[in-house]
């Protein structure tokens, strides 16, 4: 028995490569937990580090993967043995400016499946840049992508699929704060530009079952449910405290490592893994 989803929902989301809107927690916890990134975002200098695996920097972010019934959707969709992949911050500014261009997750480096649940701590519709996707394109295999270092692209490479689709099958992906839209990392997706009068915060909670496959190279990911009899991943060391020193310089060995696998292309590493380009 499905602990949260129907049935149904859970065929859509194998039919679909996505679903949503799935309510993950209350608005006002929502809140509680942008206003904790913004503290953050106040006393220390390098917050863009909080684009990827930030579970290690600070304990409320795990706090975040942890969640019972945040889980209990991941254990409905792949299972009861679950890894913690990342916990990415996706921070845009309301600028009309940035962006992220089509592209799959999977294209770079990931384990096979990650399951990706991107949850709203503000509003996050269209006007806010809401993420946007192609259902049932989880399953074209990789297409290929082109990557440029461009400062209005949100992510890591700036990447961009350059195979032919047809965009006209995509659908908005709207969220109200608190709730998530779960995808498969191979699905085909953007999110546009921020034309609304705040931030959108967007949290990746990237989850993989314990019997996916690391891409090309051992990887590490933290376990956050059941057990692992299979042994594919390496462990990762939970943070003592808020952005310690202990604590940065564990992200700073995992991330680093990451980012060998990552990237291999014409765009050098960001801020966000450990590299010294500008971070979007």
């Amino acid at each position: 028995m499905p602990k949260v989803l129907s049935q149904s929902q859970i065929d859509a989301y194998e039919r679909d490569g996505c679903l949503f809107p799935v309510r993950a927690m209350s608005a006002e916890r929502a809140r509680h937990y942008r206003e904790k990134f913004e503290a953050l975002e106040a006393r220390v200098p390098d917050i863009k580090k909080m684009k990827t695996k930030s579970h290690l920097l600070a304990p409320w972010v795990l706090e975040i993967a942890e969640d019972p019934h945040i889980l209990d959707i991941f254990e409905d969709l792949i299972g009861p043995n679950l890894r913690c992949w990342s916990m990415a911050w996706r921070v845009k500014k309301a600028d009309g400016e940035t962006f992220a261009g089509w592209h799959q997750d999977s294209a770079y480096g990931a384990a096979r499946p990650v399951v990706l649940g991107a949850l709203a701590l503000s509003a996050c519709g269209v006007r806010q840049g809401c993420l946007r996707g192609v259902p049932g394109s989880h399953r074209w295999g990789i297409l290929k992508h082109d990557e440029k270092d461009d400062p209005k692209s949100i992510l890591a490479k700036g990447q961009f699929i350059v195979d032919e689709f047809d965009e006209r099958r995509a659908v908005d992906f709207p969220l109200e704060p608190g709730e998530m839209v779960m995808f498969d990392n191979s699905l085909v997706h953007c999110s546009g530009t921020n034309l609304g009068p705040d931030r959108r915060f967007l949290l990746l909670v990237e989850m993989v079952p314990t019997w996916a496959q690391p891409a090309r190279v051992r990887q590490s990911a933290m376990l956050v449910r059941g057990v692992d009899t299979i042994g594919s991943f390496d462990d990762e060391p939970r943070p003592d405290a808020e952005w310690s020193e202990t604590a940065v310089a564990n992200w700073t060995r995992v991330v680093e490592a990451r980012a060998k696998l990552i990237f291999q292309g014409k765009v050098a590493p960001s801020v966000a893994y450990g590299g010294t380009r500008a971070a979007t």
